[in-house]
């Protein structure tokens, strides 16, 4: 990794134009390695680079920016950095951007996802690191670049939202030490977990209502959340980003599939207690992400997807050879 470090810095000392970039429907550390990330370029720099985002920043993420802000149509770059996504097509969806007019010489490729496509020149994949915010937080400190309140603090909820407030499997000794070291920098770990899990009056009401849909079958826990659902509540998509851990913590329930009905298709978020490698089964639908925790996004309708995906997830469930 030290030799790709190097190029790193090389690469972005001599680009003119930068653009660093994340997924659509950004998750907090997605958002949190960007702006991480930035500071890094200014600190080689001396200037800000671009910041893009296809999608809007959900409103409970917005105390993170600290007057940074993100574009949905890209300028003219030299240089593409890209956090935290598997491929760039989560970045750039069709109709957005022209993928195939990239250089791929001038990619950088930051991630921690088990199903990354190594799309860059330069490749910085740990799939062992908690979050990607992890990754770019050893970036700082193998060229002690200096982390004040602000970075600490976005460092910080990077990590704690994607460890699920450090109950998933990927808290690990190494995430903890880092926050550890945040923490002694000043910041108040309450007050950050407060503002990242606060609630708003629709999404409340949302969640009661995806809740009652829960059906379980053969250690499988199933839910789902319609269109309609979100317009009755007042709710947003945003809303429902952490709404399968409620599924995952019932007693039982080895497997857990939340469908989200979209307006032009069906998301699907999977988790695994590790009966059943959902990263594996995710890329057969063109999804991904880790082990114990992937995703999928289909164009069928949500009747169609349930079928999809919930036929050809009880026909591996129950396979006493089926392993992480």
């Amino acid at each position: 990794m030290t030799d790709s470090l190097t190029r790193l810095i090389r690469l972005i000392k001599k680009s003119k134009k930068i653009l660093i970039a994340t997924h659509i429907d950004p998750d907090c550390d997605g958002i949190c390695s960007t702006l991480i990330m930035a500071r890094l370029i200014q600190h080689f720099k001396k200037k800000t680079p671009e910041l893009f985002c296809h999608s809007p920043i959900p409103e409970k993420y917005q105390f993170l920016l600290n007057g940074y802000k993100f574009s949905k149509n890209p300028s003219s770059f030299d240089l593409l950095v890209v956090l935290d996504s598997a491929d760039l097509e989560r970045v750039f969806p069709k109709g957005c951007y022209d993928i195939s007019l990239l250089d791929k010489r001038f990619v950088i490729n930051i991630d921690h996802h088990d199903s990354n496509k190594n799309f860059g020149s330069i490749n910085i994949v740990d799939t062992k690191a908690s979050s990607a915010c992890e990754i770019v937080y050893k970036i700082f400190k193998k060229f002690r670049i200096p982390i004040d309140h602000f970075l600490a603090e976005v460092f910080y909820a990077g990590i704690y939202n994607e460890t699920g407030g450090f109950m998933y499997p990927n808290t690990t000794p190494g995430a903890l030490k880092i926050c550890s070291e945040l923490v002694h920098k000043g910041i108040e770990p309450a007050a950050i977990s407060k503002r990242l899990n606060a609630k708003t009056l629709g999404g409340t009401r949302l969640l009661s209502v995806v809740l009652s849909t829960i059906k379980i079958r053969k250690g499988v826990g199933i839910m789902y959340m319609t269109q309609e659902m979100l317009r009755k509540n007042r709710a947003k998509m945003s809303d429902s980003e952490n709404f399968i851990s409620f599924l995952q913590a019932i007693k039982g329930v080895r497997v857990s599939v939340f469908f989200r009905e979209e307006k032009n298709g069906t998301r699907i978020s999977l988790r695994s207690d590790g009966l059943i490698d959902v990263n594996k089964f995710a890329c057969k639908f063109g999804g991904g992400g880790h082990s114990l925790a992937a995703g999928i996004r289909l164009k069928e309708g949500l009747p169609a997807a349930k079928k999809k995906i919930l036929t050809a997830l009880f026909g591996i469930v129950g396979n006493e050879n089926t392993t992480k």
